[in-house]
């Protein structure tokens, strides 16, 4: 991974253990990972792997499976599973439900929320600010 594809208070996988991004190092070269466990620790960020998202993290994270989508109460919020994409669910001016898909861009690619750290980036651009369980 880069440090670039980070935000603090991201879970990523270091060598079996998953680890939560305390610190970022993105510049001159230097492309670092950092958390802070007993004492802070600094790592190449290509040594740092993703935790693929599965319908079992949703679950366990308050996301409840209707057909091919999963939700998450009160917030209005959804993931489909078919397309990976995370939508923004809000009434419009009609009284109609409406839905904004929101993407990732990674290298100016649109793709899609595979990736728990992509959900946690997801959630707290639409203002959630819930702690991942994994």
């Amino acid at each position: 991974m880069k440090a670039n594809e980070l935000q603090i208070g991201d879970y990523v996988n270091y060598r079996g253990q998953i680890i939560k991004v305390t610190s970022l190092y993105d510049k001159g070269g230097s492309n670092e990972v950092g958390w802070s466990d007993k004492e802070s620790v600094w790592v190449n960020a290509i040594s740092v792997e993703p935790i693929p998202l599965t319908p079992e993290i949703l679950e366990k994270n308050g996301f409840e499976k209707v057909y091919d989508e999963y939700k998450l109460p009160n917030y209005r919020i959804k993931w489909k599973n078919y397309t990976n994409l995370f939508f923004i669910v809000f009434t419009g001016v009609d009284g109609y439900w409406n839905h904004v898909g929101l993407g990732v861009i990674i290298g100016g690619v649109p793709a899609t929320l595979d990736y728990v750290h992509q959900l946690q980036q997801a959630m707290k651009l639409c203002g959630i600010n819930k702690e991942i369980v994994l």
